[in-house]
């Protein structure tokens, strides 16, 4: 679900607390590397996606440090909004019903962001991104899926966004993971359908068995013949919002250590 449409819930900007910067303050913009463009890219066993709407107004750019992406944003529209991810590159896509076995991923995102805006992270998952153009303007093929593991906005706002008369969405079983719930929503956005699990314990890094996500996902609707595409570290910001984020991510086939910071066992 692309950004600007929980434009029709007014939900107050909160800063996530007690991320410190791991990195140089100097700006991504005084520095010659920097990547502004919006098309993939890749930077050793990792690739960057970026989107931007169409009513973004401001600069965006990111930039690798070792395995943490970073990115900044400036943004002055009261709508429109930026989406930033990073993913393993050696992935290989299957159909869901096999990549979703004893898959694990580990994720860590910080923020230091200002502004009357928004944001939500966690892991994004695409299932049959890459299919026919044709079958995803019908709402067969486009399956754009989040879970959130943290955001500016609370838990029970996105609850009643979500099942308010806009998006009206249906309310799935709740699951017990990683110590904490996770409420699942099905959701009919523009043409295609989209899942969403919320984390309603907020947290800034951890990791995640993504299997029962799925599962609860697949017995709703999501189907489990189509391809797998991925799973990436996502941050999304929405209006008017300055500042710079950090993302990264690894993906396992079995529970990663407690540090979310450190080397993973990537998927072959």
């Amino acid at each position: 679900m692309r950004i600007e449409r929980l434009g029709p819930l007014i939900i107050a900007f909160a800063v996530l607390a007690g991320c410190e910067t791991r990195h140089p303050t100097t700006t991504l913009a005084d520095r010659s590397a920097s990547i502004e463009s919006v098309d993939h890219f890749e930077f050793g066993a990792f690739t960057s996606s970026a989107w931007v709407s169409d009513s973004f107004d401001g600069k965006h750019a990111r930039q690798f440090y070792g395995n943490t992406l970073r990115f900044e944003v400036e943004q002055f529209a009261a709508e429109g909004g930026l989406d930033v991810g990073v993913a393993p590159i050696d992935f290989q896509p299957s159909s869901t019903a096999e990549a979703k076995k004893n898959l694990y991923v580990c994720s860590s995102y910080a923020t230091d962001l200002e502004g009357d805006g928004r944001w939500w992270a966690g892991p994004k998952i695409s299932v049959n991104w890459q299919g026919e153009e044709s079958a995803k303007q019908n709402g067969d093929d486009w399956y754009e899926n989040y879970i959130v593991e943290i955001a500016s906005t609370s838990p029970d706002a996105l609850h009643a966004l979500f099942t308010g008369d806009y998006f009206r969405a249906e309310e799935l079983p709740r699951l017990e993971l990683a110590g904490s719930s996770y409420r699942n929503y099905k959701i009919r956005f523009h043409d295609w359908w989209q899942f969403w699990s919320v984390r309603q314990d907020y947290r800034p890094s951890g990791i995640l068995p993504v299997e029962p996500i799925i599962d609860t996902w697949i017995a709703h609707g999501l189907p489990e013949d189509r391809v797998f595409d991925g799973i990436k570290a996502n941050i999304e910001t929405y209006g008017p919002i300055a500042g710079t984020g950090d993302l990264s991510v690894g993906v396992a086939r079995a529970p990663l250590e407690t540090n979310c910071q450190g080397d993973a066992v990537y998927v072959r």
